[in-house]
C-alpha cells in the first residue's frame, strides 16, 4: 500500500492540490485545502486458484478553514474536489502500486467538521474502495 499511497499523493499535487496533501491525519496546524490520504479498512473477500483477492478503502479528507473564507465558497470548493476525482475515477484514474482496480459503486462520500489545534475546519471525506492486484508479491 505504500507505494498506491505515494502514488495517490503525487496523483493529487498533479492535478493541482499542492504541497497539501499528507499521508495519514494531520495532527497539527495545517493550510485550507489540506488533503489527506487516511487508511480506513479492507477485507479479503475471495480466492482465485492460489492468491488471496482483498479489497482495500481508503479516505481522501479535503479541509477548508470554515471562519477564514466564505461559507459558500468553502462549500463549492469541497463539492468541486468531489467532481475532480469523481470525474478522474470515471476517466482514467491511475493508483499506480498493487492496485488492480477501482470499485466504482463503493465511492461514497460526506461533510463534517473537524478541529485540529485551534481552528475549525469543514471537511468532505471520499471513500474509495479498490481491488489489490492478487499478482502482487510480497518483496522483503
Amino acid at each position: 500500500n505504500k507505494a498506491t499511497y505515494q502514488d495517490m499523493q503525487s496523483k493529487l499535487m498533479a492535478m493541482g492540490y499542492g504541497r497539501n496533501v499528507v499521508i495519514g491525519e494531520p495532527r497539527s496546524k495545517m493550510q485550507s485545502g489540506t488533503i489527506a490520504i487516511i487508511p480506513l479498512e479492507g477485507e479479503y473477500d475471495e480466492a482465485v486458484l492460489d492468491a488471496p483477492r482483498e479489497v482495500h478503502r481508503l479516505n481522501l479528507r479535503m479541509y477548508r478553514n470554515w471562519l477564514d473564507e466564505p461559507q459558500e465558497e468553502v462549500e463549492f470548493a469541497l463539492d468541486a474536489f468531489r467532481a475532480d476525482i469523481m470525474e478522474d475515477i470515471a476517466g482514467d484514474f491511475e493508483l499506480g502500486g498493487n492496485v488492480a482496480y477501482l470499485i466504482p459503486d463503493q465511492f461514497v462520500w460526506n461533510y463534517d467538521e473537524a478541529e485540529v489545534g485551534d481552528t475549525l475546519y469543514r471537511v468532505i471525506n471520499l471513500v474509495i474502495a479498490y481491488r489489490v492486484d492478487d499478482r502482487a508479491t510480497f518483496v522483503a
